[in-house]
């Protein structure tokens, strides 16, 4: 019997790329509800005191209560099926097929009839997608929570993270300097999705660290 769980999980094109290209294995979700007040340990793994059998739900840490509801969607073994935007296609021979933006402005489209180009209206967006259209599934292999602030150089090129920059902490603004790290290139890309504070960068919301490997197909 095959217990493997199958979910959908969302990527926008940038990030799609990084996967493809081996660049990409883990991913930060934000928590929700967020804790009202900050927790003494800052960076929390899995335990057997405080969290599940997975890992993914947090009752008490060091003595905080994180109280009901914070559980992750995701859990170590789940197969992840990846959501990015999309369009349909058809073969000369009638037979439907998909194309994605992360691989670039595709050829024709015999479905319109002519040899029309791929432009932004026909593209599908990702939530949009259903399983059948998918290619790329990960298979989680950890996870934990973690202030977004606090990830290291190393999450942050696990994250996809090429562009370095640098941060200052009174306007709040990422800018290029001698000590760029991937650190706040990660910060810079975060708030490039449109998070809000206290969801922002400066806001240094807990989130979910969800990291995953390459799986081959569906449920395997």
């Amino acid at each position: 019997m095959n217990l493997t769980t199958e979910k959908p999980i969302l990527f926008n094109t940038e990030m799609v790329q990084a996967i493809l290209q081996g660049r990409k294995a883990s991913t930060r979700r934000i928590i929700k509800p967020q804790p009202k007040y900050a927790l003494r340990q800052r960076n929390i793994d899995k335990g057997t005191n405080d969290w599940n059998e997975y890992g993914n739900k947090i009752d008490e840490v060091t003595g905080s209560n994180w109280g009901t509801g914070r559980i992750c969607r995701y859990k170590p073994g789940d197969i992840l099926y990846v959501r990015e935007t999309w369009a349909n296609t058809w073969t000369p021979d009638g037979e439907e097929g998909f194309v994605y933006r992360a691989d670039g402005e595709p050829p024709e489209f015999p479905y319109w009839g002519n040899e029309k180009q791929c432009k932004d209206e026909v593209w599908i967006p990702s939530i949009h997608m259903p399983k059948i259209a998918a290619r790329i599934f990960l298979k989680v292999t950890d996870i934990k929570a973690q202030r977004l602030q606090d990830i290291t150089e190393d999450e942050a090129k696990a994250e996809g993270i090429t562009e370095k920059a640098s941060y200052d902490e009174y306007t709040q603004k990422f800018f290029n300097s001698d000590n760029d790290n991937y650190k706040y290139g990660f910060g810079k890309l975060w708030n490039s999705c449109g998070y809000k504070w206290p969801s922002s960068w400066s806001g240094n919301p807990w989130v979910w660290v969800i990291e995953f490997q390459r799986s081959e197909n569906s449920g395997k």
